[in-house]
């Protein structure tokens, strides 16, 4: 199913962003509201063709768990990221959490948690901590409770926080969406009409 599922993600993404980019559209032209109030997408182009690609990818995800084209494609994109953050960028605690990260989905079984609806809330969330990871400079890890307990409740408490939030949202949209529609397909978020045919064909 690799060609139903990009296919899938993509479809799914499309038809979101063009009825909420109509709807962006209409409430700025009426309303006379800036034409980025909807934080659902983004109007830059370089960040739309980015919330497609992740549409797709996510539409692709969680069949990482088992041999497949997915596997591959998204392995071979990690090994390229982990490359450039030892490498180039010498990030190497980021590098470190992409490692232990990657080996989860193939630790477990074939549509176990990557085919999980919590998953598929939490996976994208991904896109809104990254930039609060980069705007907040001074947030480092520590293995001292007491400092890392405060450095958590400044975060929390960071005013700047929903903004830098913000930012992410769109890519957080397109994942979800993306993810949603490869659980679709598989009959797991919702009973397809496929998957009412394959039932209906075992009896």
């Amino acid at each position: 199913m690799f060609r139903e599922h990009w296919l899938g993600g993509l479809t799914a993404y499309s038809i979101f962003f063009i009825l909420s980019l109509i709807t962006t559209l209409t409430v700025s032209i009426f309303y006379g509201s800036p034409f980025d109030w909807n934080p659902t997408i983004t109007l830059d182009p370089l960040e739309i063709v980015g919330c497609f690609v992740i549409a797709l990818l996510f539409g692709l995800w969680p069949d990482v768990d088992i041999t497949s084209k997915s596997q591959k494609i998204f392995y071979g994109v990690l090994f390229i990221v982990n490359f450039s953050l030892i490498l180039f960028l010498r990030r190497y605690l980021e590098s470190a959490i992409i490692g232990l990260l990657a080996m989860l989905p193939v630790l477990s079984k074939h549509r176990g948690w990557t085919h999980s609806k919590v998953t598929m809330l939490l996976m994208p969330m991904l896109f809104m901590l990254i930039p609060i990871y980069t705007e907040y400079p001074h947030w480092q890890w520590s293995m001292n409770w007491d400092i890392l307990s405060e450095q958590i409740v400044s975060l929390i408490t960071w005013e700047r926080l929903p903004v830098v939030a913000q930012r992410g949202f769109a890519f957080y949209i397109a994942g979800l969406i993306g993810y949603a529609s490869h659980l679709y397909l598989d009959g797991i978020l919702f009973i397809s009409r496929k998957t009412k045919r394959k039932k209906a064909y075992t009896i």
